[in-house]
């Protein structure tokens, strides 16, 4: 397998030059994320607390993109509901999503390397969802754990996910 050579950003969707926001939302939408207009993916990845990118050094391409992103109390209600899990230290805890990677580079661990940029910035608790049996194992790896029962989604069985950062854990242990 041959190394990419890689550079990384962080940030605000809107500190994306437009271009650069046309391309991200493409690859969102076109990775399969989420379904939806191209109009509502950008709505989405504005309202996130922030997104995630992998680039091609020699290039700046874009070739994968995560979010932590700010779901509706609702939203996340839905969710746990329907795993079958109490919100309990999850009631305002954001969501990490939109992790897709560049088709013809898929296989080469970039979507880990996503959510380990995302994690790196996290210091509360968060959450996932996912249909993806690549996901599945990526949040398994990066210290998710699947919480509740699967569930049917627009895609397939969905499975909820749960992370407290290190931090959070070594915080809570007795003295």
């Amino acid at each position: 397998m041959t190394e990419i050579a890689l550079s990384h950003w962080i940030g605000p969707f809107e500190e994306l030059i437009p271009d650069e926001r046309e391309i991200v939302v493409s690859l969102v939408k076109t990775g399969g994320a989420i379904v939806g207009s191209v109009e509502s993916i950008a709505a989405r990845l504005h309202n996130a607390h922030f997104i995630a990118l992998l680039r091609e050094h020699r290039t700046e391409r874009i070739i994968a993109v995560g979010a932590l992103k700010n779901p509706s109390a609702g939203y996340r209600l839905d969710k746990f509901k329907k795993a079958g899990v109490l919100l309990q230290g999850f009631g305002a805890a954001p969501e990490l999503g939109y992790v897709v990677v560049r088709s013809d580079l898929r296989g080469k661990q970039l979507s880990s390397r996503i959510i380990d940029l995302i994690l790196g910035r996290v210091s509360e608790p968060i959450w996932a969802t996912t249909d993806n049996n690549t996901m599945r194992n990526n949040l398994r790896r990066s210290g998710f754990v699947l919480v509740g029962s699967n569930w049917k989604g627009e895609k397939g069985d969905l499975t909820l996910w749960t992370y407290k950062p290190p931090s959070l854990c070594l915080s809570a242990s007795p003295g």
